[in-house]
């Protein structure tokens, strides 16, 4: 019919490209931060423990364009090694200030095997998140739970549900742009791993989201 233009698909090259680019950003933002925080440290504990955490956010973006790079050639990266969440944890829990973040973890939750890029990829993209939409400098909590048969991590903020929160937990496909992007690989990769997100409203006020995995047998 005239006037009614043909919808052209997104381009999965620019797609790959504005997924990598945005998934680098809070590794690479957090990096610059800890090797500040190394150039002004005294403290040789103190030192030891920034270095590490640098040089996991420095493999955390390599793990990032590794499973680009097999992508872009129609490969799969590959099933990852699991380890206990404890271990993921610092890497991820370093990119929001650590005056604003509460973290709560129950034994048997940072025990349980995940999948580590996966899995800190996951928590990255929510707690950014979190620091970037909810109120300047409102409190930011992480919790991870076990239930019979799962593992339940919950970031919870001050903001609120909206409508773009909804649809970005509920696209089948990525966004046309950068807007929601982080929520859809979460549910991406949550999905990837039987996993599910879920985000509710806290009383009396606040947001939190929810990642649900299924427990795997140690």
């Amino acid at each position: 019919m005239r006037g009614l233009r043909r919808r052209r698909s997104p381009d999965p090259a620019l797609l790959l490209l504005r997924s990598v680019c945005h998934e680098l950003r809070p590794p690479m933002a957090t990096l610059a931060s800890l090797v500040r925080a190394l150039e002004t440290t005294r403290s040789e504990p103190r030192h030891s423990e920034l270095a590490r955490l640098a040089a996991e956010h420095a493999s955390h973006a390599e793990a990032v364009l590794r499973q680009a790079a097999a992508a872009a050639q129609g490969l799969d990266a590959g099933a990852e090694h699991p380890v206990p969440l404890h271990r993921v944890l610092p890497a991820a829990t370093a990119v929001v200030p650590g005056d604003r973040l509460t973290v709560a973890v129950t034994q048997s939750a940072g025990r349980c095997l995940v999948p580590p890029q996966h899995l800190r990829q996951i928590l990255i993209n929510l707690l950014t998140n979190a620091a970037a939409y909810a109120p300047s400098g409102t409190p930011i909590r992480l919790r991870a739970r076990t239930d019979l048969c799962r593992l339940r991590l919950t970031v919870a903020d001050a903001g609120r549900p909206n409508r773009d929160l909804t649809v970005a937990l509920n696209r089948r496909t990525p966004p046309p742009d950068s807007n929601g992007l982080g929520l859809w690989v979460v549910r991406h990769l949550a999905a990837r791993h039987g996993g599910s997100v879920r985000a509710r409203a806290l009383s009396p006020s606040g947001l939190a989201v929810e990642v649900s995995l299924p427990r795997r047998p140690k």
